[in-house]
């Protein structure tokens, strides 16, 4: 008889532990994926960020040497976003704003945004997978301004 009550309680705290798994398992998963997916997040904007610092730089010293490039695009991308990759993040010029150069502020200044576009110039779905379709709510971009030489 103490053999059989024994059995009973070990049935029950099977039952009792596939129950938790059961509902702690899925929980656990999107844990994970949240988790991964705020870290390919944070990835972007410093890898944006970085883009847009060197963007700015690079413009900065151009604009010393040539200060024609504040007004064309074409000069723009030839001799800066062209030459801009991060794989991908930034796969194409047309990622950049038109940047603002401040010449008449103190110090003169040129300031660069550069976008994110999930899906576009074939850059990787963000977040993917994205079941609840909410990718497009996602904007990550970054900004950065330099000095003018």
């Amino acid at each position: 008889m103490r053999n059989a009550q024994y059995r009973r309680k070990d049935g029950v705290s099977m039952a009792e532990a596939a129950a938790a798994i059961a509902l702690l398992l899925p929980l656990l998963i999107l844990v994970i994926f949240v988790v991964m997916e705020a870290s390919y997040a944070y990835l972007i904007k410093n890898s944006l960020a970085q883009g847009a610092r060197e963007a700015a730089r690079d413009l900065s010293v151009e604009y010393g040497q040539d200060p024609l490039i504040a007004t064309s695009r074409n000069l723009q991308n030839t001799q800066v976003f062209d030459k801009i990759r991060i794989n991908k993040i930034i796969t194409a010029s047309q990622q950049f704003d038109n940047p603002v150069f401040a010449t008449g502020s103190d110090p003169p200044t040129v300031t660069v945004t550069v976008r994110y576009l999930s899906g576009q110039f074939g850059l990787p779905q963000f977040p993917n997978p994205d079941p609840l379709k909410l990718g497009a709510n996602f904007k990550i971009d970054a900004t950065s301004t330099y000095r003018l030489e």
